[in-house]
């Protein structure tokens, strides 16, 4: 999509970090947006920033989980927007927590907006973005969607499902004109260790301090994402923690579970 002049925009996520970030970003390209968060003041932010561009804005307020919401938000899309031409499946959150300290409800929860949030984005918005001359999919992925992250069992699990489940959208849509870009970023500044949960609270505070210290923008992301819809990039990498993982997992696969492990078995002695 070489050209996202009056392309209209649905964000999930969109009230905050990367979502927020990407939001903007398209308005800027001239893209019309439809905002979708849990989190209505947020999204509010987001829809006068990008109304200040000079875009048209819509916001719904959704739990990307539940399929009767989102259901909502592709009927409220279309009568809004009338078009949908672009897909970013960005909400999402974690569990931090060996996988026998989580509950079924933590697990459920996770899943749910992970992962579900992302196939019902898909699903439900397909039929409109086929009726496009082209049109896209982004599925905002992780580091932990390549190399397994020892303490985020759930959330790698709904990681490597989305990898898996983009990967195999972007050969099936080619034949409509449909990109589908994997975005794997590595730690980002975002909101994501206030808003999930964690079996250890010293834990959360470091989480929230190393985010802060080593996060890239979520500006960043952003800027990138817009470049892989316009050259139909299949996936991205976001930070250099995230290339390195990417090369160990592919060149060295049984070093670098050895070498998480070893992190692992330090961080818990």
């Amino acid at each position: 999509m070489k050209n996202l002049i009056n392309k209209v925009a649905v964000v999930t996520g969109g009230g905050s970090g990367i979502g927020k970030s990407t939001a903007i970003a398209l308005a800027n390209e001239g893209c019309d947006l439809a905002l979708a968060d849990i989190n209505e003041e947020g999204m509010k932010e987001t829809a006068e920033e990008i109304e200040k561009i000079g875009r048209k804005v819509s916001q719904h307020k959704i739990n990307v989980a539940d399929k009767l919401d989102m259901q909502r938000l592709v009927d409220e899309v279309i009568e809004s927007h009338e078009h949908v031409h672009i897909v970013v499946n960005n909400a999402g959150i974690t569990v931090s927590g060996d996988f026998i300290e989580q509950t079924m409800e933590d697990i459920e929860w996770i899943l749910g907006i992970n992962l579900w949030g992302v196939i019902y984005g898909c699903k439900l918005f397909i039929p409109y973005l086929q009726k496009e001359e082209e049109s896209h999919i982004v599925n905002i992925c992780s580091s932990s969607g390549i190399m397994p992250t020892p303490s985020l069992s759930t959330y790698t699990t709904s990681k490597f499902a989305v990898r898996g489940l983009s990967e195999t959208l972007r050969i099936e849509l080619a034949q409509f004109n449909i990109g589908v870009t994997t975005v794997h970023p590595g730690v980002i500044k975002t909101n994501i260790p206030h808003a999930s949960r964690f079996k250890d609270m010293e834990r959360q505070k470091q989480s929230i301090e190393m985010f802060e210290k080593r996060g890239h923008p979520p500006e960043s992301v952003a800027n990138k994402i817009i470049k892989a819809i316009k050259n139909n990039s299949h996936r991205i990498l976001i930070g250099p923690e995230a290339y390195i993982i990417d090369i160990l997992k592919r060149v060295f696969p049984v070093l670098s579970d050895k070498l998480i492990a070893m992190a692992y078995k330090k961080a818990m002695s």
